[in-house]
């Protein structure tokens, strides 16, 4: 087999890998992307960072507070976030989304947002999403499928390390 040929098997199986994990783990906090969406947030209110670097970034327990010292802070959930600042720590969120190392993926979002990729292309809709879960499964044809209808590179370096 070609080194390409192994590199497509890792990339598949690390898909696979991480989907199994990510359907199987329960969250912290029950956080609710549908109820958040409804009050008017946008991804990028929360995960600030997808639209100037690679990682979309889960939001520190601090940002989640800026809210939520005010609005609904009697609710057990909250609650649990308020015990997680007090304490010092980040709430343990559980990744839904990403790419095993052996897959040798280099993905970036702010490239995606600047080609005008929605967040639901590979998020699917979270207006309805009741738990951090994952939506949309994902193996590198989805990818090159995507790269190949948007006229993106198909080269097999832009995504790969």
């Amino acid at each position: 087999m070609t080194a390409s040929v192994l590199r497509v098997v890792a990339f598949s199986f690390a898909f696979t890998t991480l989907a199994a994990l990510a359907q199987a783990q329960q969250q912290p906090i029950a956080y609710s992307h549908k109820k958040h969406i409804a009050l008017g947030l946008q991804c990028l209110d929360c995960h600030s960072m997808a639209d100037i670097g690679p990682a979309a970034t889960i939001p520190s327990v601090t940002k989640c507070l800026l809210c939520h010292q005010m609005i609904a802070a009697d609710k057990p959930e909250i609650k649990k976030m308020a015990d997680y600042a007090a304490k010092g720590h980040e709430i343990p969120w559980q990744r839904v989304y990403g790419f095993e190392p052996q897959a040798l993926v280099k993905f970036n979002h702010a490239a995606h947002l600047r080609a005008k990729v929605q967040c639901a292309t590979c998020h699917g809709d979270m207006t309805q999403a009741e738990t951090a879960q994952k939506l949309v499964n994902h193996n590198m044809g989805t990818c090159l499928t995507c790269h190949r209808q948007k006229g993106a590179s198909q080269d097999c370096a832009t995504c790969h390390y």
